[in-house]
């Protein structure tokens, strides 16, 4: 079935002077609305907007100033940043790797991850988590990749659409949001590749955490607070569950793998490691 989704939540009114943040409509970011509907953050400002589109869609919407603020992919943010994003990394948010499940069409020939060198790789967006990561794997292996093996599909469901289609015949994505494509028939998961970074951070806009420094530091601390806590929340399988369409069985797995980072400056040495990693992918 399709992963449901609890209706965009209230936030404060949007005006001039709002501070737009943003992720993806997945269950890592319970943290931040969990946070904005805690009251602690009721007397700033503050919009959200999901990004369906993943790091891809939120990179470009920093650089053209259409958001703030963002909980983002690590590896992405490094390589852009790298490459001249005017954006800080601020905090780690997600210490431990994503789990990035490689997925196939459930009917297709492919038995294995070595049967998919040379094959059309669907990608969220050019420079998304999705795209970086197949040149990780791509290293791994020892493969070389070509910019035709590329397929733009937007994101999820434009994944599932181009395994329907045959139009793409692997697809890189987080391996619980995509287990009830599995469950169901749609895709198979050939391997699960972790990230050798921490896996998610949130970053900011330059001009904005110049003069919004305050503000920014208090949104970071409601959302470390309620993510800290959250293996701890009562009910919180059951609102895994009803908010994002997982499984209970999957809800538990994924708090059992992911551990949040508690509150505190961004060490620099991460941001160093991952690029040496892109750059050795040949993707930096």
């Amino acid at each position: 079935m399709t992963p449901t989704r609890k209706p965009q939540i209230p936030v404060a009114a949007a005006n001039s002077t709002a501070l737009r943040l943003g992720g993806v409509p997945e269950h890592f970011n319970l943290p931040w609305h969990l946070a904005m509907e805690s009251g602690r953050l009721d007397d700033l400002a503050t919009t959200w907007q999901d990004h369906p589109g993943g790091t891809g869609e939120m990179l470009a919407k920093l650089e053209s100033g259409d958001i703030d603020m963002v909980s983002i992919l690590t590896e992405g943010t490094v390589a852009a940043i790298a490459a001249g994003l005017d954006a800080t990394i601020v905090q780690v948010y997600v210490s431990s790797p994503l789990q990035w499940g490689v997925h196939v069409p459930a009917a297709s020939a492919i038995q294995s991850e070595a049967d998919l060198q040379g094959r059309r790789i669907a990608i969220s967006r050019f420079r998304s988590g999705s795209h970086l990561m197949a040149y990780v794997q791509a290293d791994r292996n020892g493969w070389d990749l070509a910019d035709e093996q590329f397929v733009v599909v937007g994101g999820l469901e434009g994944a599932r659409q181009s395994f329907a289609e045959q139009s793409t015949d692997q697809f890189l994505w987080d391996r619980f949001m995509t287990q009830p494509f599995v469950d169901n028939g749609e895709f198979r998961r050939v391997a699960v590749q972790p990230t050798p970074w921490p896996s998610f951070v949130v970053a900011v806009r330059d001009d904005v955490l110049l003069g919004r420094t305050t503000e920014v530091g208090r949104i970071v601390d409601a959302v470390v607070s309620e993510s800290t806590g959250l293996h701890d929340r009562s009910g919180i399988v059951d609102t895994l569950t009803s908010r994002y369409g997982i499984e209970p069985d999957g809800a538990e797995a994924w708090l059992d793998a992911t551990t949040f980072a508690a509150r505190g400056p961004f060490d620099q040495q991460i941001q160093a490691d991952t690029l040496a990693t892109l750059e050795r992918a040949r993707f930096s």
